[in-house]
């Protein structure tokens, strides 16, 4: 929407926008808060983390 845009032009999303969005995820993802993460997100969870910590040692 026209009015989503702050009027400064450097692309982020005015106030009203991000209220919008934030009350749709946390009706879209209800559902799922407190369920148990499936064993291939843990994984996949751990390899990121790894991942970050290797970046974080060589930078």
């Amino acid at each position: 929407m026209a009015g989503d845009h702050q009027k400064s032009g450097n692309g982020r999303l005015g106030k009203a926008a991000q209220v919008r969005i934030g009350r749709r995820l946390r009706l879209v993802y209800r559902p799922i808060i407190g369920a148990p993460i499936p064993d291939d997100c843990i994984d996949l969870l751990l390899a990121l983390r790894r991942k970050e910590r290797e970046q974080a040692r060589s930078a």
